[in-house]
């Protein structure tokens, strides 16, 4: 009887046989060398691959980024470094706060209940995330709208991971400390935890967008327009006034109201700061100084429609449409002794502080002018802004005295003799002698600065210049020239200091910041 075969030789005779790959073809006895596999293989994971395919020396450190944030009365911009423009622009608006299941913006009468209008320091106050007088606003307000806006912009736009990076905070000349304080607060306990923020201001920044050192920044923002001399990248000189973008939209709202009443005979039209904002980011306009001749544009009527009446609107000459500039930003209407400090116009504003400068920098200021600002935008503006600083120039001079009163005659009398005096010295021929020392006799003008005698001193920057000059290679300064500037904005010069890496001066420190707070220091000033 034959013996029966094991268990384990049954199951591996059942099985079918392996099936074995067929070797590769060989092309040639060149084509395989030693230790070379016959089939492509994954290489092993604990071999480097940039051993294998790189050079030694090729690696390279990830470049660091750096978030840019402007903080506006009424936007927030944010971006990276690098870039010419932010990737977004979030304006605070009453339906951005609403919360989620929030249904009132349906009702059929919430429109109108929105619309009612607010007088004073209360217009506009549901389109703004801050004013400048924080004595009756609401900070916790203020640090719950922004937050959610860093938010959203985080997740929707930026899409910011937990790596943390530095960031770059944009904000107005003289921020208060308590907004500043919510600021920092708010981006510092993000998830990101950037490490460090570096505090730059608009007016430099818009210098540095503009590409110049030196500027007469005017910006002209929703609360108040403020006019800043920059020399060197530094603060020299600023000076404020309240008349911007909200009292603007203040006066197109009473031409709007004025022109209904007028056309409608309605008295209980009113016009709230969505519709007066809204006509003038899209028809607003500012006349040039010179009076123009009749237009048949200037009198093409726009019909506008009226809040509340859906089926009314109103018809408003385009050439109306002009006036709220006028009378808002260059106080047409209203003479200097009504006039305050707080509340100049901007060509007066810009011109008083271009006095208050020294000469040299003043030269180079006047035609440096960089006007920027949400405002700023309106057609027409920049070009009589210019116009109304020129004529002032020509008629006043540098005369820091308005009137004379009693001794314009003598002033007269003083400025005719000097004139006199200066125009005989310049016809005046040069003295061909050899100059004396400064203590006994003027320097002429005419003698090169290697030949004076009182210069013993080797001043090489000096003799660069004079060199340089001599060959042609001197360049030329625009000065003493009423002349403007375009800028790329406050956002694009922070995004360019901050990718060529430029260490701000005022750069607070997280780490610092939670423990002591905003304070004056080392940590923050």
């Amino acid at each position: 009887m034959a013996a029966s075969p094991s268990p384990a030789a049954d199951y591996f005779a059942g099985r079918p046989a392996v099936r074995t790959r067929p070797p590769p073809a060989v092309l040639g006895a060149s084509h395989r060398a030693a230790g070379t596999p016959g089939s492509p293989r994954t290489p092993l994971l604990g071999r480097s691959i940039s051993s294998q395919f790189g050079t030694p020396g090729s690696f390279r450190a990830e470049q660091e980024e750096h978030v840019i944030y402007e903080l506006g009365a009424r936007h927030l911009s944010a971006g990276f470094a690098g870039e010419s423009r932010p990737r977004c622009v979030m304006r605070f608006e009453p339906e951005s706060g609403r919360r989620v299941g929030d249904y009132r913006g349906y009702e059929p009468n919430h429109t109108q209940k929105r619309n009612r209008r607010k007088k004073g320091d209360d217009w506009g106050a549901e389109y703004e995330l801050y004013r400048n007088d924080v004595r009756a606003l609401d900070l916790g307000l203020v640090e719950d709208k922004l937050g959610r806006a860093v938010r959203t912009v985080h997740a929707n736009h930026l899409q910011l991971d937990q790596k943390p990076r530095k960031a770059v905070l944009a904000i107005p000349s003289l921020l208060p400390t308590p907004l500043l304080e919510i600021a920092l607060k708010v981006l510092f306990n993000h998830y990101t935890q950037p490490p460090s923020i570096m505090l730059l201001t608009a007016p430099i920044l818009a210098t540095v967008g503009a590409g110049l050192r030196h500027a007469l920044v005017v910006d002209v923002g929703w609360e108040e327009t403020v006019v800043t001399a920059v020399g060197e990248y530094k603060e020299v000189f600023q000076r404020r006034s309240v008349r911007a973008g909200k009292m603007l939209t203040q006066e197109m709202s009473k031409a709007l109201e004025e022109q209904a009443k007028k056309d409608a005979a309605m008295e209980t039209v009113q016009v709230d700061a969505e519709l007066a904002g809204d006509v003038t980011e899209r028809m607003g306009w500012c006349r040039p100084r010179s009076d123009t001749p009749k237009n048949a544009t200037l009198e093409t009527a726009k019909r506008i429609p009226l809040p509340g009446h859906p089926s009314k609107s109103v018809t408003v000459p385009f050439s109306k449409l002009a006036e709220p500039a006028e009378t808002a930003l260059f106080a047409t209407n209203a003479t200097a002794a009504e006039l305050d400090d707080h509340d100049l116009p901007l060509h007066q504003l810009a011109y008083n502080v271009l006095l208050a400068l020294p000469l040299d920098l003043r030269a180079i200021c006047i035609s440096r002018i960089v006007i920027t600002g949400g405002v700023s935008k309106l057609p027409g503006l920049k070009h009589r802004l210019l116009q109304d600083i020129q004529h002032l120039v020509e008629t006043r001079r540098w005369d820091p005295i308005k009137h004379y009163g009693s001794a314009t005659t003598h002033h007269q009398r003083v400025l005719s003799e000097r004139n006199a005096n200066i125009s005989a010295r310049k016809q005046r021929p040069p003295d061909d002698g050899i100059p004396l020392s400064p203590a006994k006799k003027p320097i002429q003008d005419s003698v090169p600065h290697s030949e004076r005698l009182h210069d013993d001193i080797k001043d090489p920057i000096t003799f660069k210049a004079e060199r340089h000059a001599s060959q042609g290679k001197a360049k030329d300064d625009v000065k003493n020239e009423v002349r403007g500037v375009e800028t790329l904005g406050a956002w694009a010069g922070a995004s360019l200091v901050a990718s060529v890496r430029v260490k701000g001066v005022h750069e607070v420190e997280r780490e610092e910041f939670l423990k002591h707070g905003l304070r004056d220091g080392d940590h923050v000033y």
